[in-house]
Formats: structure tokens, sequence, C-alpha cells
């Protein structure tokens, strides 16, 4: 069944929005991995945004019908399907060139609607390919245009084959958790998913640490980076994937990863406020994406009001 206009509407918001702070979080993480251990911000993420999905789990309305008992075993999958997307991601980038690595995400509504129609044998909306089709190369135009890229960049490095199915997981999981809890509203299911990938990254950093791999802070953060590890948990954890949640019940995984790659769009205007003024690529690249973007969800629209 198609979406409504009004639902059309609203994940058209919540998935900006998800976009707006995942795109944020590209030059926060970036600055304080420069401090801090990359696997201690990845744990950090998801201990710092639990409390908030708890408090909004207390406050927001049950819903109206009893949901099925909780099956554990589904729960943990979700959860490992999470952490592994955690964990996947972390190794890919670290083993893929930026240039690379960035061309690879920007490919993940490529996967996404691959996995969504062998998994459900979804189809997909009048002119979703062609969108799909604009959003990517717009994507990739953005990453082309990033200022200071060296010659022959693109080069393959081992990590992006991580990359991929890291993406899988991701859609995977999102698939999944919608047929296994959305009966219980998608604040108690982004709750239930994050505190059980909370507790297996867990796991996955203490047998990092126990191994050697972990790089503890030599000094004190200051008040600045305690507020940009806040903003990393509570908004890029908490809100983020509630709002991701709700925009893949209102219309599917793969227009819903239509939306992810206007991430970097966002990242970029940030940077531009920070002060690193984009290239003319970067924001044909961003026009692109957002365009393509905005005439799907436009043309969907029109049409469920017919």
């Amino acid at each position: 069944m198609a979406p409504s206009a009004g639902a059309l509407k609203r994940a058209t918001l919540v998935l900006l929005f998800a976009a707006l702070i995942w795109g944020s979080m590209i030059p926060v993480l970036g600055a304080l991995a420069e401090h801090y251990d990359k696997w201690l911000l990845s744990w950090s993420r998801y201990i710092l945004g639990l409390p908030v999905l708890w408090l909004a789990v207390w406050w927001s309305t049950p819903p109206a019908a009893s949901p099925r008992p909780i099956n554990w075993q589904r729960l943990l999958r979700l959860g490992a399907a999470m952490s592994a997307f955690s964990v996947l991601y972390t190794f890919g980038v670290a083993h893929s060139h930026p240039a690379t690595a960035a061309i690879v995400l920007m490919c993940g509504p490529i996967w996404a609607t691959i996995l969504s129609r062998l998994m459900l044998g979804s189809t997909t909306p009048p002119g979703f390919f062609l969108t799909l089709s604009i959003v990517v190369a717009g994507g990739i135009v953005v990453v082309i245009g990033t200022p200071g890229r060296t010659p022959g960049a693109y080069r393959l490095e081992g990590g992006e084959a991580l990359l991929i199915v890291a993406q899988f997981c991701w859609s995977w999981y999102s698939i999944r958790a919608q047929q296994w809890l959305s009966d219980r509203g998608q604040v108690a299911l982004s709750a239930l998913t994050s505190t059980v990938a909370s507790i297996l990254l867990g796991f996955v950093v203490a047998g990092v640490w126990a191994a050697g791999g972990i790089t503890w802070p030599t000094r004190a953060p200051t008040t600045l980076e305690l507020g940009m590890v806040v903003w990393i948990g509570v908004l890029g954890v908490a809100v983020a994937v509630l709002l991701w949640n709700t925009g893949v019940s209102l219309v599917g995984v793969p227009v819903a990863s239509l939306f992810s790659n206007s991430a970097p769009v966002f990242a970029i205007g940030l940077a531009a406020l920070m002060g690193r003024e984009p290239s003319w690529l970067q924001v044909a690249g961003g026009v692109v994406v957002l365009g393509g973007i905005a005439q799907h969800q436009i043309r969907q629209m029109r049409s469920a009001r017919r």
C-alpha cells in the first residue's frame, strides 16, 4: 500500500532532520577523533543516547493494542546487526581511502533497495530508480569535489567490502525491526535495539581493550569537547535513530535510504559555517542530491492525492 500524502510529508521532515544530524556528526566526529580513541567514541555515543531514549519511552503514549511478547532471540539479532554495523563501519573507514569510502557509502541506497527486494519482495514507487541514479550520482560529485583531494586518490585498500557489508547490516536491521517490533511503537523499538547494541558494543570494546587496542585520553576533555560528545550521543544516536526508524515505518527502507545521501550535503553546509569554503562541485552535487529527493517526494505526494 502506497503511503498517504501526510505520511510522505512526515517522512520527508523526519528523514531530512536525521540526515541533518548525521551530517553534522561528520565534522564533529572528525574533530573528536583527533584527540580520542575511535572505539571509545563509538561506544560512548550509544551509552549517552540510551537515557534519552528510555525517557522518551517513559513519556510517550503506549500503543493502543498490547504488543506481542518480546522475542529475545530476535532482539539479540537486531542489536547484533546494529553493533556489527558500527564495528564494520569503523574498520571499513580505517582501512579505506577517504574518497573511495565516501563513494561506497554514497551507494548505500542501492544496497538497501536490493536487500528490500530480496527480503520483502517489495516494489518501488514509479520513478524511484531514476531518483536513485540522480541521488547516487550527486553524492559522488560531492565526494569528487572535496577540496584538497590529491590526484589518483581513488584506490581500493580492502575496507570498502566491509563498508558494503556494514550497509547491508543496517538495512537488514531497519527492515527486521519494523517487522518484529513496530507494534511497540518507534520509540520503544529504538530504545530496545539500541540498548542491546550498546551492551554488545561494550563487549567488543572490552575485547579491543584487552588486546591493547584502546588509546586512553591523556587529558580531561574541554567544555566544548564534552558538548560535542553529548551531541553525537544524544542527537546522533537517540534522536537520529528514532527519526530514521520513524521514516522507515512511513516510506520503507529504499526511499528512506535516499535521504541518507543528503547527510554529507549538510556536513558541507556546517563546514562552511565553520569557515571551510566548499568547492563548486560540492555545491552542485548537493543541489543534485536534494533536488532528486525533492522531485521524488513531490511526485509521490501528487500521486497520493489522486
